[in-house]
């Protein structure tokens, strides 16, 4: 398959990006996944469960093995949780762990994590994020970090340890990503080996998916008509469609005005057309969202929210800011009365 651009690094502390990802997510296993109804399943982990608000408790799959063979123990999955919280060292992953109190193995494969305060989404934005590092190879890695500014972030492995259903086998960031099947793994692929190459021209990609030198485009940033269009003259070529779990946005600075209102927000929310967006910037290829929610995750998604909250209407847009005391003068939106623009420029 190719990629359009090369991951920044690769290792289990790391988050590489979309592209980078592609790799990670099948080099390193994770305590649970996210199955395609969007819920988190259980996957390096035999069992999950939850006794109380504040407690976690897990089984570890046996019989998982490391690259370098050695076994996964309690104590790796324990310390996959506990080291992106210690120190500075982690800060991509940091946050996923901020709501852990301790963990703590009760026996030879099982573990339990205590939580500061209830989390209905520990599992999805824990347990299916955080990757299973080897401790006898990053313990010692975290530890060689300690006053310096690097973080882990910044390291690659020559040859990376890892227990999922591939193993790396060479990465040269800005050419090729190349990994091969590990046959020992629960859920061993079919796929001898998985190769990603990095090619940031489109043209480029499209000739090596014509002549066979890929058999995946992965990665399109072009118009999706000229893919319709190749694959109705080339049989050999085929178009799979599905909806992403991601979504783009604009985000707003709070801590600024007029951003502050939420009266603002919204009648900026109602003036975007997002039937427009969806058509002529991704080409028909985007479905319309008006939460953060992707309505590609059916058990999540408020269906009725787009009702709700229309886009693309100028003038339910102006009767809002109307309704919370903002007034148009000579064509310029004027703050409510009584209120006075106090944001700093670089807040």
């Amino acid at each position: 398959l190719n990629s359009v651009s090369s991951p920044t690094n690769l290792n289990p502390f790391n988050i590489s990006g979309a592209q980078g990802s592609w790799a990670a997510e099948i080099t390193w296993d994770r305590l649970m996944r996210i199955g395609t109804d969007g819920l988190p399943q259980p996957w390096a982990a035999e069992s999950v469960t939850r006794p109380d608000p504040l407690t976690v408790e897990v089984k570890l799959r046996a019989g998982m093995k490391w690259s370098d063979g050695k076994p996964v123990t309690i104590e790796d999955a324990v310390f996959s949780l506990v080291a992106p919280g210690i120190g500075d060292k982690s800060p991509m992953y940091k946050p996923f762990v901020a709501n852990i109190a301790g963990v703590t193995a009760t026996g030879p494969d099982t573990l339990k994590i205590t939580l500061k305060r209830p989390d209905a989404a520990f599992l999805v934005s824990s347990l299916a994020k955080l990757n299973l590092a080897p401790k006898h190879v990053w313990e010692p890695i975290f530890q060689g970090l300690q006053g310096k500014p690097e973080t882990a972030e910044s390291v690659m492995e020559d040859k990376p340890v890892s227990s999922g259903p591939f193993r790396m086998v060479k990465a040269k960031l800005n050419e090729e990503i190349v990994l091969e099947a590990n046959r020992e793994h629960w859920a061993a692929p079919k796929a001898s080996r998985w190769i990603m190459r990095i090619q940031p021209n489109t043209e480029a990609a499209l000739g090596a998916l014509r002549s066979g030198e890929i058999n995946f485009l992965a990665d399109y940033n072009g118009d999706p008509q000229i893919l319709r269009d190749i694959a109705k003259a080339d049989p050999k070529i085929k178009i799979a469609e599905a909806l992403d779990m991601g979504f783009k946005f604009i985000a707003y600075n709070h801590r600024r005005q007029p951003f502050d209102s939420t009266a603002f927000r919204q009648a900026l929310s109602a003036s975007i057309d997002r039937e427009l967006l969806a058509e002529d910037a991704w080409g028909g290829a985007a479905v319309p969202s008006n939460s953060w929610v992707s309505p590609a995750l059916a058990f999540w998604h408020d269906t009725g929210i787009e009702k709700r909250v229309p886009g693309g209407n100028v003038e339910a847009a102006k009767k809002l800011l109307k309704d919370a005391g903002f007034v148009l003068v000579n064509g310029r939106l004027h703050y409510p009365a009584g209120v006075k623009e106090t944001t700093t420029p670089f807040q």
